[in-house]
């Protein structure tokens, strides 16, 4: 019988001397291998993850949730809440979630521009709702601020027009339509529900392209 026929008879070829030697480089091959990609990650401080599918270590870490809610009240006011963020508002005697969206320009909004300022109308929409207790509602309530510290009122109607409710209630949910003309810069829409005291403003800005 041959060294090949007994090596099949007996399912291996391990016995060969060749064999045991190629099979040592190639062992060394993949030890020496995956020693190097061990010191390629501990050199650029990364793991595996990073590769593949994972995110880079380097990459800066978000400080402010995304769509988070917030605690406002006259002890703790919110003053710089990203516009489209909602508020859950505390007064004396009751609590609601605000949320202010906006500003919406008109499409032809450099058109829309007077013509001693560059200024447009600019809309917002607030939206209050999860009410408990008595959560009144004042068009006085509502200003902005600029970024000289100039304070201006808004128009306030209720979001399908007219002249909104004096209070939200229990359980339902009130939107009401902000309107202002502005020029471009940054701002913020301010909320004093309970009095002089401002509990929340959003920030944002006008452009006019």
């Amino acid at each position: 019988m041959t060294d090949d026929q007994h090596a099949l008879t007996n399912g291996s070829r391990a016995s060969r001397p060749g064999f045991r030697r190629a099979s040592r480089g190639t062992a060394l091959v993949v030890i020496v291998g995956a020693a190097a990609f061990g010191l390629g990650l501990a050199l650029r401080g990364s793991s595996p993850a990073d590769s593949y599918g994972g995110l880079p270590s380097w990459l800066p870490k978000a400080k402010i949730a995304v769509n988070r809610t917030v605690q406002a009240s006259a002890e703790r006011p919110q003053l710089a809440v990203i516009e489209g963020d909602s508020v859950s508002v505390h007064l004396p005697h009751g609590r609601v979630l605000a949320t202010a969206v906006g500003p919406a320009v008109p499409a032809n909004a450099a058109q829309d521009a007077s013509a001693d300022a560059d200024v447009t109308t600019c809309t917002f929409t607030v939206t209050l709702n999860t009410a408990s207790g008595r959560v009144p509602i004042s068009p006085r309530a509502f200003t902005i601020i600029d970024e000289q510290g100039q304070v201006s009122h808004l128009g306030v109607t209720a979001a399908g027009g007219g002249s909104p409710p004096t209070l939200v209630a229990h359980g339902r949910t009130v939107s009401l339509t902000l309107r202002s003309r502005l020029g471009e810069g940054e701002y913020i829409l301010r909320w004093a529900p309970a009095g002089r005291k401002v509990l929340v403003g959003w920030e944002f800005n006008v452009e006019l392209d």
